[in-house]
């Protein structure tokens, strides 16, 4: 059984653990952009909202999406986006999955219940990176119809791919 819902503050350590998890099983760390556990918590509790896959009672995933508070950091600045759009755009922030979990969609479906909560929240873009050669996350936000807008050094000279949906 297959359940997504919306990461609580008792959640919050679970998550923690699990992104450092799976994060250090990664083959190239150069994919993800391991920020701060605070930034993390803060990105779920004030700056957007996270969502976790459980799978057989077992937490098999998380996703956040970072709405408010983007900042310097807004991907629509790369986009030229203007002060309004900018206000209008959200982030598709962090998406991980245990490696027992992966290739069921869960990334997808998390997504895709992400959209529609900023949807209602009145954003129009959502945007974010992937490395480009995360094969799995590249897929998923094309399978998801984003446009894949540029590729440049972010986070510090980390390789990525920007990607841009208008809903």
């Amino acid at each position: 059984m297959n359940e997504i819902a919306v990461v609580t503050e008792q959640d919050i350590p679970d998550i923690l653990r699990m992104i450092h998890e799976i994060y250090s099983e990664l083959p190239n760390k150069e994919w993800f952009s391991l920020d701060s556990d605070e930034e993390v918590t803060s990105y779920m509790m004030t700056g957007g909202f996270g969502l976790k896959a459980m799978c057989d009672g077992r937490l098999a995933g998380v996703f956040i999406a970072r709405a408010k508070n983007l900042g310097d950091e807004n991907l629509g600045y790369d986009l030229k986006f203007d002060e309004e759009q900018r206000k209008q755009s959200a982030h598709m922030e962090i998406a991980m999955v245990r490696k027992e979990y992966r290739g069921q969609g869960l990334q997808r479906k998390m997504m895709e219940e992400s959209e529609q909560i900023l949807k209602e929240q009145g954003y129009h873009y959502l945007l974010g990176t992937a490395h480009p050669d995360n094969v799995a996350s590249v897929n998923t936000f094309l399978k998801l119809q984003y446009e894949q807008v540029m590729t440049k050094e972010k986070y510090g000279g980390m390789k990525r791919s920007i990607f841009c949906k208008a809903i």
